[in-house]
């Protein structure tokens, strides 16, 4: 390990930056494993070109998460820094080849006191393999105060808040039911019900969220038939809760009276290209938030690639004010593109369904009513109809086990109450007595049969469909 950095004075403000890979990668922590992780992620610097030796204090944490101090805080935070030693990341990526995941250890080392004692701290150092995802962040990266997490108890209320915070600009992000589970790492075998998940995950973090942090949002579900397959998350700022300086709190980079919507960061980005603060708020008041954005990034991508080798805050200022986008916004406007119209195609077959459902669920209903009135008339005029019925199902070896295998049941020797009040076995009769009275059931056959079986038909092809979207 490295030498040991001395932990700065305590500020009000403690940012975490993560790229954006890192948000999305998958993990599994526990609230002390979250708290301790975040903790680490304050005491990465922007001026960092390679990881320290970062020294966790307590008393510090504590006071950063508003936590009582119970006494095993120190064995807590020990334990914590210990499974994070053995916990991987795994990010997913975009290569020429296609996407590829990678796993990655979060710390290659950590020491600390034997016993608690008064200012214990343990030493923690993060893995190489986290540095193109912490240090020199200029692009595609999550910054919010520490601050935020205050109030959350719950790792799925962590979680949400940054893969919603990543989108609080765009107002909006949806996901699959199965994606965002897994995002989350929920077993499959936890929350197996939807309604379970949404009550100890979803509305949690809801409620949490609008109590703790500087966003908030609403939810619409998505269903496929009557199953909830996708969720639509609106974000909003949550103003009562807003950390309003959110620059570092050195003084050396701040931009006093700058827009809140431009960041830190970005003014320090665009007074380096030669460009004053004035003409950047000029620019912001002509050409908006969003144009401003943009050009920064044209004009980065333009720097990194040679493309732009003088006056870069002349190209800066033309392409704000011609609009111009950089090749990777173009890219993620075709693919955000092409992701709405997945969503239409999916809400236009989930519609679909539903009303072919309903449409099947009817016929069905009617079919049943007319073929009952002509077994009710078979029965009154063989009473033996429905035992000869029941003899046939159990001589049928391959029909009587499907039926023993479904309702769990010996079919031998059962009484026929059982028969007609066992709702699969009562239908089993009546498909019976259909195939021995073929001419007595062919109008109703002719009638309902080939609509039912082209509604399944097509309610397959939607599924189908539906999963490759």
């Amino acid at each position: 390990m490295k030498k040991q950095v001395k932990s700065k004075p305590e500020t009000s403000v403690k940012l975490i930056r993560k790229a954006n890979e890192l948000v999305e990668a998958r993990y599994k922590f526990d609230i002390w494993e979250t708290r301790v992780f975040a903790k680490m992620l304050t005491l990465v610097k922007p001026g960092d070109s390679d990881f320290k030796l970062y020294d966790i204090h307590i008393g510090e944490l504590l006071r950063d998460f508003k936590l009582h101090d119970k006494g095993d805080n120190y064995q807590s935070v020990r334990q914590a820094t210990k499974k994070l030693m053995t916990r991987l990341i795994e990010i997913e990526r975009e290569t020429p080849e296609g996407v590829k995941w990678y796993a990655m250890p979060l710390l290659v080392g950590a020491e600390g006191f034997k016993e608690p004692k008064d200012g214990s701290f343990i030493s923690v150092q993060f893995h190489e393999k986290l540095k193109p995802y912490l240090l020199e962040l200029k692009e595609r990266y999550l910054q919010y105060d520490i601050s935020n997490l205050w109030g959350l108890s719950s790792v799925y209320s962590v979680r949400m808040y940054e893969l919603l915070k990543q989108f609080e600009k765009i107002g909006k992000r949806n996901f699959d039911l199965d994606d965002l589970r897994a995002r989350l790492a929920i077993e499959p075998t936890e929350y197996l019900k939807y309604n379970h998940f949404k009550e100890k995950v979803l509305l949690k973090a809801q409620s949490d969220l609008a109590n703790s942090t500087d966003i908030a949002f609403s939810m619409e579900e998505r269903k496929l038939g009557k199953r909830v397959t996708a969720i639509h998350f609106s974000i909003q700022s949550n103003s009562s809760k807003r950390n309003r300086n959110l620059a570092e709190p050195t003084g050396e980079s701040a931009a006093p009276d700058m827009d809140e919507n431009i960041e830190t960061n970005d003014f320090e980005q665009v007074k380096g290209w030669g460009v004053n603060q004035k003409t950047l708020k000029n620019l912001l008041d002509e050409h908006g938030q969003e144009a401003v954005k943009n050009g920064i990034k044209v004009t980065a991508d333009g720097l990194k690639k040679g493309k732009v080798k003088e006056n870069a805050g002349g190209f800066f200022i033309k392409s704000v004010q011609q609009g111009w986008k950089s090749a990777e916004q173009l890219k993620l406007e075709k693919i955000e593109l092409n992701k709405k119209k997945k969503e239409e195609e999916q809400r236009q077959a989930a519609e679909e369904v539903q009303k072919l459902e309903e449409k099947l669920e009817d016929l069905t209903a009617e079919r049943r009513g007319e073929a009952n009135e002509v077994i009710k008339f078979l029965t009154q005029e063989d009473p033996f109809l429905a035992g000869e019925a029941v003899n046939k199902i159990i001589q049928n070896n391959l029909l009587k086990h499907a039926l023993e295998k479904q309702m769990g049941l010996k079919l031998d020797g059962l009484p026929m109450d059982e028969w007609r009040h066992n709702k699969p076995l009562r239908d089993a009769v009546i498909r019976q007595i259909e195939a021995m009275n073929p001419p007595l059931f062919k109008e109703i056959q002719e009638k309902f049969d080939g609509q039912m079986k082209q509604i399944r038909e097509r309610l397959t092809e939607l599924k189908k469909i539906f999963k490759e979207i």
